[in-house]
């Protein structure tokens, strides 16, 4: 970055008095001012030449007493010599900082493989896309191959400046190289959270560097036609997003170890299912929850066949037969199993082993109270 030269710089202190009688700004304000420019050196002397600071008073309070100081102090030689060789320097500084010449930068886009082309001239160094003030020609190239990667950059020296012909990039694909959790992840998810999460694993890749070469605009030049650089995209397929299978939803970093093959009975599906026997009017409460409780009971274990239904019973029994004695709905269970008997799915052997087990469920219940009465 360049240095902007002090001699430039005029800041000025103003007082806003609002209305208000403040006798020490006044003072300022109706008085002559002294400009005065501090410097600091690395070298000190045991004894300072510069005279001690005086405290500030009013215009009209003890002037007698100031105007004997004043006359009794004289400069010294030493003081004198000193405050011209710093006015010396201070016009060294003022000569040696000018203005440097502004650079005249000439953008040249190419179309159609070199066929035609438009030409632009620039006399700052801000990039033309983002209007970033780089301040110097190998940062702003810098910027422009790093930042914008659509284009090819190549520089060429120009008599008036620097020249810099613009590309279309054939292989730029536009494709999103970073997290993908990022893009579908609710905004308010960092604040919604309880407690920590599993993140989804991202290639970065990570150049290692052991001695950087010095900037030189060599680098941008055009490459040779046997070193054709192909500004492409550095890594691909490493971050992938996946989805569920059955709901086509993006797959969220604490769920990347769950196979959603697995997925048969998600919430959403085990509420949809509750409403819809919910809606049933030609049933009563107790055949609705014997319905609710098999139809989950299918979905969990994944029971789709028809050789299945005998083995789904009995395990059927021996997952929910506790909740069906404690709500009486030995009842309505058996029911549905012969309901299940005449489509053939079951068979009595079936039936008479299920409500079997349900006594033995029930008195092994009724067991303990008896003993603890």
């Amino acid at each position: 970055m360049e240095e902007c030269p002090v001699s430039k710089k005029r800041a000025t202190w103003e007082t806003i008095l609002d209305g208000k009688r403040l006798p020490p700004f006044e003072t300022f304000s109706q008085g002559p001012t002294l400009q005065f420019t501090l410097r600091w050196t690395g070298g000190h002397g045991e004894k300072s030449t510069a005279p001690g600071a005086k405290p500030l008073a009013t215009r009209n309070s003890d002037t007698g007493t100031l105007d004997t100081k004043m006359s009794t102090f004289t400069p010294t030689p030493t003081a004198v010599k000193d405050s011209v060789i710093t006015n010396i320097q201070m016009r060294k500084e003022q000569i040696s900082v000018e203005p440097q010449q502004k650079l005249r930068v000439f953008y040249q886009f190419l179309y159609n493989n070199n066929m035609r082309q438009q030409t632009e001239a620039r006399d700052d160094l801000h990039c033309p896309w983002c209007t970033l003030n780089c301040r110097k020609l190998y940062s702003l190239l810098k910027h422009l191959k790093l930042s914008h990667s659509r284009f090819i950059f190549n520089y060429m020296p120009h008599p008036k400046g620097a020249r810099i012909d613009v590309s279309v990039n054939e292989c730029y694909d536009g494709s999103y190289v970073g997290n993908p959790q990022d893009i579908h992840s609710q905004p308010g998810f960092a604040f919604s959270r309880n407690g920590p999460v599993k993140r989804t694993a991202v290639t970065h890749i990570l150049v290692c560097r052991p001695k950087r070469t010095k900037p030189s605009l060599s680098e941008f030049l055009e490459p040779e036609d046997g070193e054709l650089e192909q500004q492409r995209t550095y890594m691909s397929g490493h971050n992938r997003l996946y989805f569920h299978s059955d709901s086509c939803l993006p797959l969220r970093p604490q769920e990347m170890e769950v196979d959603s093959e697995d997925e048969r009975d998600p919430e959403w599906l085990q509420e949809k299912t509750v409403t819809q026997i919910e809606e049933f009017t030609d049933v009563n409460e107790g055949e609705k929850e014997v319905m609710k409780l098999w139809n989950l009971h299918v979905m969990k274990h994944g029971f789709i066949a028809d050789n299945q239904m005998n083995q789904a019973c009995m395990l059927f029994v021996e997952k929910c037969g506790l909740y069906i004695i404690e709500r009486n709905l030995c009842r309505n269970f058996l029911l549905h199993l012969i309901s299940m008997h005449d489509f053939n799915l079951v068979s009595i052997a079936t039936i008479d082993k299920a409500m079997a087990r349900l006594r033995e469920i029930e008195e092994e219940l009724h067991v303990p109270q008896e003993n603890g009465s």
